[in-house]
């Protein structure tokens, strides 16, 4: 489904030019979850922004290929990339409470794709709001469909941000650190539902994180970035029974152990 290859990000902000990612090749799979994993700075995040479209188009190079469907993303117009993006391919950000809207109720913001993409009237765009909102697990559905983001907790507004994802039943799921700001009680339970959704809908994750412990949980192959490269790939168990790298040893000791979701 979506094949990265030779993808190398230039930034041309600076009197000296910087490249971000070098030479990075990936493949996801349909239905697949990937873990692309490495301390911050290392990548990651560029990588899944320019898969998703959402990095600038000044100021920066991007060479290689981002083939999703064998559609080559880099060479696609904007108008071509906002059809895709939140109904094909659609991104969880890190921190709900700077993605959501303050001043919209949460059943505004969850439909938003479906605005984007769809003929859906009012009436049926709330029924499909209501629908995801109860998939990712939500109490009372119609109360936090007339909620501000403030009044509901950290881990009820991450619920929102996965349920506005998958409005669309996207095939591609990108999701950028969406525990970090969460406690390890809440960071299990989102790990879980994600699991559920991939399971249920075939959706593809390309899943990124600095945190093993989760990636363990969730992927099924795992992919580390160093400083901008890709030192290492595997199937997840491998990765952590036999690392090859120096670096993915550091960053498996490193990380406190979670106990592993069914």
């Amino acid at each position: 489904m979506l094949e990265i290859r030779n993808l190398n990000i230039e930034f041309h902000d600076h009197l000296v030019p910087e490249t971000v990612v070098h030479d990075l090749n990936l493949r996801v799979a349909e239905g697949e979850i990937v873990g692309l994993v490495g301390e911050s700075g290392s990548g990651k995040t560029m990588t899944a922004l320019a898969v998703a479209g959402l990095l600038r188009r000044h100021d920066m190079q991007k060479t290689g290929e981002i083939l999703f469907q064998e559609k080559n993303l880099l060479e696609c117009g904007r108008k071509e990339l906002r059809e895709l993006q939140g109904s094909e391919i659609s991104m969880i950000f890190q921190e709900p409470m700077t993605s959501l809207n303050p001043v919209r109720r949460i059943g505004w913001q969850v439909e938003e794709a479906l605005r984007l993409h769809t003929d859906l009237d009012q009436k049926k765009r709330k029924e499909r709001a209501l629908e995801v909102l109860s998939q990712v697990e939500l109490p009372d559905v119609e109360r936090v469909y007339r909620a501000y983001p403030h009044e509901l907790s950290g881990g009820m507004r991450q619920r929102v941000m996965i349920a506005a994802a998958i409005i669309c039943k996207p095939k591609l799921l990108i999701a950028d650190e969406p525990t970090t700001a969460l406690d390890v009680t809440i960071q299990a339970q989102i790990v879980k539902l994600l699991l559920k959704i991939n399971r249920e809908n075939q959706v593809a994750v390309l899943f990124i994180s600095h945190d093993l412990s989760l990636v363990r949980q969730l992927c099924t192959r795992v992919a580390v970035m160093q400083n901008g490269y890709l030192v290492e790939e595997g199937r997840t168990e491998s990765i952590f029974m036999e690392p090859k790298e120096a670096y993915t040893r550091q960053l498996i000791a490193a990380i406190p152990k979670i106990e592993r979701v069914d």
